[in-house]
């Protein structure tokens, strides 16, 4: 064999070589190319699941769960998964683990008692205890003005207190609005009687010469005939006195 033959072979037989070589480079790439995608996997719903659910899921598909921690949510009962990651419906590769958060339901808050406490003191106590105070409505009672009467929501761990805490103050004994009477006229004796048994306190009282008129008739009132008072309010009067 010629050496000019030799090399004819040689060369034809090494093109051959590289197609094969290329050929099968080919071939692995695609391959791994296949093997790789056929390892990703739908990642299934898991939300507010118990976790043997979860599991069972996700095992069907190739996937673990992973219990991170735990967090309060007002929609989804303990014990259920109240968050994932990844989403449902992303993928994530076989054998891979799906990261999950457990609920641990509303999260419930101390209501302190302040039954029996005064107004003033009961706020500090509330916002001491981050306790908002949604509405404070009064009554009448024998008990001191602004003794707190009653509380709603009762003392204790609630899950929810809404807006605040509602309260009933007392007024104090005979706490009762009234309707001013029309007292010019009268002998300012009867009046004060009338007032100191209504409750209502007397804070000034004006005596002042008054032609033609007797002494110790009201000449003048406030509040006026007709407003609303309570045993809070104050009343002036103006009483006739003898000339001198």
């Amino acid at each position: 064999m010629t050496i000019k033959r030799f090399a004819v072979l040689l060369l034809k037989n090494g093109s051959l070589a590289v197609a094969l070589l290329l050929t099968a480079g080919v071939s692995a790439v695609v391959t791994m190319r296949a093997v790789l995608t056929s390892q990703e996997v739908a990642v299934p719903a898991l939300l507010e699941k118990r976790i043997p659910e979860a599991g069972a899921l996700s095992s069907r598909v190739g996937l673990l769960v992973r219990v991170e921690g735990k967090r309060n949510d007002p929609r989804v009962p303990p014990d259920r998964i109240v968050a994932q990651e990844p989403p449902p419906g992303a993928t994530l590769k076989s054998h891979r683990s799906i990261r999950v958060w457990l609920s641990l339901g509303p999260r419930r808050q101390r209501v302190p008692a302040v039954e029996g406490q005064s107004l003033r003191t009961a706020r500090l106590t509330l916002d001491q205890n981050q306790v908002p105070v949604a509405r404070v409505a009064e009554i009448g009672d024998t008990a001191e003005e602004g003794t707190i009467l009653v509380q709603r929501p009762v003392a204790g761990d609630v899950e929810s207190i809404g807006d605040g805490i509602s309260l009933l103050v007392s007024r104090g004994p005979g706490g009762r609005d009234y309707v001013m009477p029309d007292l010019i006229g009268r002998k300012a004796e009867d009046v004060l009687d009338g007032l100191r048994l209504a409750g209502l306190k007397v804070a000034d009282v004006r005596y002042r010469s008054y032609p033609g008129l007797a002494p110790g008739i009201v000449l003048r009132q406030s509040p006026a005939a007709g407003h609303r008072v309570s045993p809070r309010s104050t009343v002036s009067l103006d009483i006739s006195k003898a000339a001198s």
